[in-house]
């Protein structure tokens, strides 16, 4: 008996065009979606910057934050121009407006979603003048930082420092931080305790600070040394009733050392 085996016919196998593939889907489906994020991110109307809000500041200096912080949100991404509340860099901008304007003395930057910025601003309060080498006044805040050129301000103590410091720029110290406030501190305890005002001081030397009375006579005091004990001996001679009988011939007071020294101007 014969054997037969019988084969199927082949039959060509069709081939799925491109379009019908899902490998071509997949990175379509990938690329869409990255431009769909990339465009919500960078160009969504509903995360674009509608309103800044800069509180603390005064009118010149509050109009220049908003105008500055409007730049910031201003980006240029390809040839379109992006305002969008998640692109915006709040460390940056705070560091620069800090840079910028010198009688900032701290910003706190925050995002509102969906399109609102908010900046709170702290301004820095002048506690004397400082006059420099130049011939510039400024004002400068509790720190001693100078922040702003001035024409003289008659509520202020006038500071004049070493006649060999360099230029001053605005944002930088121009006087000790403990310099000034002993200058301060010496200044308020007279007046509080025997009513005699100090009209100006001068920084002869990192040890010694030149306190001039309206009367016209003077006080040395040192600055790097104790200013609570320096204080309490000047107030203690301001208060002896031996001083009032000197105080229209007097030249000057140091309360430098461990003794006060008193000098007469016809000595």
């Amino acid at each position: 008996m014969v054997r037969r085996i019988y084969k199927k016919p082949h039959r060509a196998r069709k081939h799925k065009p491109l379009i019908a593939k899902a490998s071509f889907w997949r990175p379509v489906c990938i690329f869409g979606m990255a431009c769909g994020g990339v465009w919500l991110i960078c160009f969504s109307p509903a995360l674009e910057v509608r309103e800044i809000s800069v509180a603390g500041a005064g009118d010149i200096s509050g109009r220049n934050c908003t105008e500055f912080i409007e730049g910031e949100v201003t980006k240029k991404i390809a040839f379109f121009d992006s305002k969008s509340i998640l692109l915006f860099n709040l460390e940056q901008t705070k560091k620069e407006m800090l840079a910028r304007f010198p009688q900032i003395q701290d910003v706190k930057i925050e995002r509102q979603f969906p399109s609102k910025i908010i900046a709170s601003v702290e301004e820095r309060r002048g506690v004397a003048m400082f006059a420099g080498a130049a011939g510039k006044k400024f004002l400068v805040d509790s720190a001693g930082i100078a922040f702003e050129e001035t024409a003289g301000q008659d509520n202020l103590m006038e500071i004049s420092g070493d006649k060999d410091q360099g230029v001053i720029k605005l944002g930088d110290p121009a006087i000790a931080k403990e310099t000034l406030l002993g200058i301060l501190r010496i200044k308020e305890e007279m007046l509080a305790s025997s009513g005699i005002t100090a009209v100006s001081a001068s920084v002869d030397s990192p040890e010694r600070v030149i306190l001039q009375i309206r009367e016209g006579w003077y006080v040395y005091f040192n600055p790097l040394k104790d200013i609570d004990s320096q204080s309490s001996k000047l107030t203690a001679v301001l208060n002896d009733e031996a001083f009032k009988s000197k105080i229209s011939n007097l030249e000057y007071i140091d309360v430098r050392f461990t003794r006060v020294y008193l000098k007469e101007k016809s000595q």
